[in-house]
C-alpha cells in the first residue's frame, strides 16, 4: 500500500480525536526523506514517515505563540513497509496513535503499552518480524497464512530456523552485493525495533545458523557496532551450554532460553 494512501488513513483516525478539540491539521511540504502531517493546539503533533527507516513516528512538543517549538518527543513509532503492509496495518496504527493522543483509559493499560513500548516500537514481535522477511522473500506469504491457520500462536523460532534460515542462506549465496546490503539493513532495523525474541532469533538463530563467516559478515555489514558486538557474542554461543550463577534468576532466565533455541536448533 503506497504510503500516501496509508497517511490519510492514520491520519483520519488522529483527526477524530484532535479536530474536535479544535486542533488545525496543516499540509507540510514533503522533503527527500520525510513525509509530515502537523497538528497545532494547546501542543503540537506530528505524523512522520521516514522513507529511509520505513517508520512512522507519533511526535509532540509544546507550542510558542501559535507555533511548534520543534523540541519533538517521539510518543509512537511503527514501522511500515508499502511492499507488504495494507490498509489494516494503517488502521492498527492509526488506532493507536489516536490512543496514545487520548491517554491511556486505565492503568492495566498504561502498563501494558509501556511493556511493549521498547525504544517507542509497538508492533515488533516474531510475526511482525516474518511479515517483514517477505519483501525478500515472497514465498513466506503462504507459509505465515499456515502457520497462523494450524497453530495457536505463531512459533517464531521454528518459523525462522525451518522457513526463514535456509530461504536467507540461498538468497545470501544467489543475490548481488546491493540486494544482500538491503537485507542486512532490514535484519540491522528490525533487531532495532524488535523485542526480546526477535532479537534472540535475529542472532541466535538466523545470524548462527550462517556458517560461512564470510556470509556472515556480508549480513551483518550494515549493523551498528552495539549490534555486531552483541551478534558476535552470540555467535561465540553456538553448540555451547549456557551455566548460569543459581543465585541470579535473571541470568537464569535468558540462559534456559538460550538452551531451548540450541535444543530446537538440533532437533
Amino acid at each position: 500500500m503506497e504510503i500516501g494512501e496509508a497517511l490519510k488513513i492514520i491520519a483520519g483516525r488522529v483527526d477524530t480525536v484532535l479536530l474536535p478539540k479544535g486542533y488545525e491539521r496543516h499540509n507540510v511540504a514533503d522533503t527527500a526523506n520525510e513525509k509530515t502531517i502537523l497538528y497545532t493546539g494547546e501542543v503540537a503533533y506530528s505524523i512522520v514517515y521516514y522513507l529511509d527507516k520505513k517508520r512512522i513516528v507519533l511526535r509532540t512538543c509544546s507550542v510558542t505563540d501559535g507555533e511548534p517549538d520543534n523540541a519533538w518527543k517521539t510518543a509512537a513509532t511503527w514501522l511500515f513497509d508499502e511492499e507488504v503492509d495494507t490498509a489494516r496495518e494503517a488502521e492498527n496504527i492509526g488506532s493507536d496513535f489516536a490512543e496514545t493522543i487520548r491517554g491511556p483509559r486505565q492503568v492495566a493499560a498504561q502498563q501494558k503499552r509501556k511493556a511493549k513500548k521498547e525504544n517507542g516500537e509497538q508492533n515488533s514481535d516474531p510475526l511482525f518480524f516474518a511479515n517483514r522477511m517477505i519483501a525478500f522473500f515472497p514465498e513466506l506469504r503462504d507459509d505465515i497464512a499456515f502457520e497462523k491457520a494450524h497453530y495457536e500462536s505463531f512459533r517464531g523460532v521454528t518459523f525462522a530456523e525451518t522457513k526463514i534460515l535456509p530461504l536467507m542462506l540461498y538468497y545470501v549465496k544467489t543475490q548481488g552485493k546491493q540486494n544482500i546490503e538491503k537485507l542486512s539493513k532490514a535484519l540491522s532495523d528490525l533487531y532495532d525495533a524488535g523485542d526480546l525474541d526477535v532479537k534472540g532469533i535475529i542472532t541466535y538463530v538466523l545470524l548462527n545458523g550462517v556458517e560461512e563467516q564470510e556470509a556472515y559478515e556480508k549480513l551483518t555489514a550494515a549493523f551498528t557496532k552495539e549490534q555486531k558486538k552483541v551478534a558476535d557474542a552470540s555467535r561465540n554461543l553456538r553448540g555451547k551450554k549456557m551455566k548460569p550463577e543459581k543465585p541470579k534468576k535473571s541470568r537464569k532466565y535468558v540462559a534456559d532460553r538460550l538452551n531451548a533455541m540450541q535444543e530446537m536448533r538440533n532437533k
